[in-house]
């Protein structure tokens, strides 16, 4: 028994002496071996201004004052001059009629439909891919928000679904049904047209359905001579009852103020980009149209785009990034670059144990690294010039002693 102790304890004493071991070794090397590395990886960078600032558009709003509207056009939607924008109702009666006229006229178009399409395959499979393909644009529009095209799609899914049911069910007794639903379709006609005035598009525009009190006091004529001041005390005007308004052309501006200095380092003509905090989720492309004198440190810009309205009709009020330049490159540390003796910029790295340099051109350079691409290689052969071109993943040295090309790291 005391001989098995014994063996046991001395177990146990080796084990404890080949851990504290290594942790000496790994200790020693961490003091004393000076060389670190990281890993080389591409890197996007954004020199940009934060800004808050207002969405500017050519707008006429269309004033009404009754109370049962239907508007016809969706948020974004162009409309020509002339145009439906609304129907009005005198009475709840007009409008449960002219309700009722719509479901009938639909009824009526999908029977027709199934009618002259009947017991015709193709037809039905090509309505089962419509179907597919309606019910992804359903799912795409409400992820991304724009619900008001929800109020077209979902009508246009449904009546592709009951065009696909005639279809497949066949045409019996289609004639007395269509017959029928002609008669009660004329019978509504006449009391739906007498209960309802229509208003019509004084100028061809894209249409919103919002109108917020800023039409009049933030135009594109305003943004020529406005200054930081005014655009800071700059308020809505009272709204009356409306059905929305037309925004002329196809421009829009956004409307900013920013410090002095960061306006001296901008110039009018310069294509920049604008990225939207909230309402639209990708880049917009502008352009620098005016700089105002400074005021108490303060410079209003002008932003113009000639894209992307229908979906900013609902901006106003906006905070911002304008983005100056973009920057793309391969990342490392600003203290892993080195000149060698040649007076070429570069970085050593680690392949295997061994250093080689590998010569870099700098694109850009952050508070703590740079952006660079692959440098100019005199190599005689194919594999040299692999060898001393930085990629992605390649172990780049930070810090160490001495190095020089093809030095061995211990």
């Amino acid at each position: 028994m005391k001989s098995t102790s014994l063996s046991t304890k001395l177990i146990m004493i080796l084990l404890l002496l080949a851990v504290i071991g290594y942790f000496a070794v790994q200790g020693y090397n961490y003091l004393v071996s000076p060389e670190t590395t990281t890993l080389v990886y591409r890197y996007r960078s954004e020199q940009s201004i934060a800004v808050r600032g207002c969405v500017v558009r050519k707008e006429q709003v269309v004033d009404c004052g009754e109370t049962l509207i239907e508007l016809k056009h969706a948020e974004g939607e162009r409309v020509g001059q002339g145009d439906t924008i609304a129907a009005v109702y005198r009475s709840a009666e007009a409008l449960s009629a002219t309700q009722e006229l719509e479901s009938l006229r639909a009824q009526k178009e999908q029977l027709e439909y199934a009618k002259s399409a009947s017991s015709d395959a193709a037809t039905a499979l090509r309505l089962d891919t419509d179907i597919r393909e309606q019910i992804v644009s359903v799912r795409a529009a409400y992820e991304s928000g724009a619900y008001s095209s929800l109020d077209t799609l979902i009508p246009q899914l449904k009546t592709t679904v009951l065009k696909r049911e005639y279809a497949y069910n066949g045409s019996d007794n289609l004639t007395a049904r269509l017959d029928e639903l002609s008669a009660q379709i004329s019978a509504l006609s006449s009391a739906a047209s007498g209960g309802t005035t229509r208003i019509t598009a004084p100028v061809s525009g894209t249409y919103s359905a919002v109108a917020d009190g800023y039409e009049s006091v933030l135009t594109p004529e305003t943004l020529e001579t406005m200054t930081p001041s005014q655009l800071t005390a700059i308020a809505p005007q009272s709204v009356s009852t409306t059905v929305g308004k037309l925004i002329e052309g196809s421009a829009w501006y956004f409307a900013a103020n920013i410090s002095e200095e960061d306006a001296a380092g901008l110039k009018v003509g310069s294509s920049l980009t604008l990225r939207m905090a909230s309402g639209v989720d990708f880049d917009l492309p502008v352009k620098l149209t005016r700089i105002s004198g400074a005021e108490n440190g303060k410079c209003l810009i002008v932003l113009k785009s000639t894209r992307y309205l229908s979906y900013v009709t609902l901006l106003r009020e906006q905070n911002a990034e304008l983005i100056l330049n973009q920057y793309e490159g391969l990342r490392v540390p600003k203290n892993a670059l080195r000149v060698n003796e040649d007076g070429v910029s570069g970085v050593y790295c680690l392949i295997g144990r061994v250093a080689y340099f590998k010569p870099v051109a700098i694109v850009y350079q952050g508070s703590d690294y740079c952006l660079v691409e692959p440098g100019k290689i005199e190599a005689a052969t194919e594999s040299q010039q692999s060898l001393y071109t930085l990629r992605p993943n390649d172990e780049v040295i930070v810090s160490a002693g001495e190095l020089y090309n093809g030095k061995v790291v211990d």
